[in-house]
């Protein structure tokens, strides 16, 4: 598969994003390129294990250090980003040299953040590994690492010299990973794009998901919907907040079965699949998203291979008392027991205050929400509406 190559407009800044199949040895070529005296790889104890010869083939004949670390969430600390830092300068690392992020969502942010810091900025390159980093986190300037309160508090903007992806790479990913980038181009249909929807049910009804050519098409659609909201919006706090669709829910979700089950819990994309079921619920409860609307949200989510409810692990309590501390909090004029929340008025159209998409909601909306899905029922994937 020939490799393709789009450029990624984001408010001002912009970078190359080159993808296809089979194609390792453009990525290296494109790596040497840049001419650094030394490559830092950012990774994680899995990726490494796969992928080890991989990472020695971009490298290449210049000089190099991997950093890595337990995969999962533990990585996203201000303790792992200092051990990697001063791994990093003890290394000998300048200047001219390149920060490389070799992973999914979670090294590509770690990498991201140690990139602006170091010398005040060296350059980033992000070759992703996993659909839901190559789908989402690279297509965004933001690099976030977590605080002991919630998730994201920590980071800033910094855009990549360039992100590489070879959907060869995705392969090798647990059925729950793959899907779970699948889940925030979702989210794009749902949000943004809902014309999007008809190819994207075809792909899942094909069962070919895992297919290059379907991989390449969730790629292009992905860059498509996510750019439209961004390319004006370089710190996405206007319109680029509608990519938050289900994201307030979802992170705490994320958040709350990791801390019961850690890197065996719940996926991103799956947690971010049932807060858009959330938001879709609140959405129909103001009387905004009809019956229909809440259900196609059932419908690709189930088809995506996520249980529409929360899990076993997670209590609506625990949830609550995560989303309080959401990061979108400041946008919006304070309010005592509600939050800024992402919703939908139909498919493609966000509730609006002013020229954000965001609106505040009560605790007690998003509780009953919550409840809604707190157990299993097997109507609700079919009707959507319970």
């Amino acid at each position: 598969m020939a490799i393709t190559s789009r450029t990624i407009r984001i408010g001002e800044q912009s970078y190359p994003y080159s993808f296809g199949g089979d194609c390792l040895t453009e990525i290296a070529e494109g790596i040497a390129g840049m001419a650094a005296d030394k490559l830092v790889f950012v990774t994680d104890d899995q990726v490494l294990g796969l992928y080890r010869t991989v990472i020695e083939r971009l490298a290449g004949d210049t000089a190099s250090i991997t950093l890595t670390h337990r995969a999962g969430e533990s990585m996203k600390t201000l303790s792992s980003l200092t051990d990697h830092m001063e791994t990093a300068l003890r290394a000998g690392i300048t200047r001219r040299s390149v920060v490389v992020s070799f992973g999914g969502g979670v090294p590509g942010n770690l990498a991201g953040l140690m990139a602006n810091l170091l010398f005040r900025g060296v350059r980033l390159v992000h070759v992703p590994t996993t659909t839901i980093a190559a789908m989402d986190s690279v297509l965004s300037l933001k690099q976030a690492i977590n605080s002991p309160v919630g998730k994201n508090h920590i980071g800033t903007y910094y855009a990549p010299t360039a992100v590489y992806a070879d959907v060869r790479l995705f392969e090798t990913l647990p059925e729950a990973e793959l899907r779970s980038g699948f889940c925030e181009m979702a989210k794009n249909c749902l949000a943004i794009r809902p014309a999007a929807l008809e190819p994207l049910r075809a792909i899942i009804a094909s069962g070919t998901l895992a297919a290059p050519k379907a991989l390449t098409w969730l790629l292009e659609a992905s860059i498509d919907a996510k750019t439209s909201v961004t390319q004006d919006d370089t710190f996405e706090r206007r319109a680029g907040l509608v990519l938050e669709y289900g994201h307030t829910v979802g992170h705490a979700i994320e958040i709350c079965d990791h801390r019961a089950r850690g890197a065996s819990g719940i996926t991103h994309g799956g947690a971010i699949a049932v807060g858009m079921l959330v938001a879709a619920h609140i959405s129909h409860a103001r009387g905004w998203l009809s019956d229909d609307e809440v259900s196609a949200h059932y419908e690709i989510v189930a088809g995506l291979g996520v249980e529409p409810w929360l899990p076993s692990t997670v209590h609506v309590a625990d949830v609550l008392g995560v989303v309080e501390d959401d990061n979108k909090k400041g946008y919006l004029d304070a309010r005592p027991g509600s939050v800024p929340f992402v919703l939908l008025r139909s498919l493609g159209r966000p509730a609006m205050t002013g020229n954000l998409p965001l609106v505040q909601v009560s605790v007690q909306e998003i509780r009953e929400a919550l409840e809604v899905i707190a157990q299993p029922s097997p109507a609700a994937p079919a009707v959507g509406i319970r």
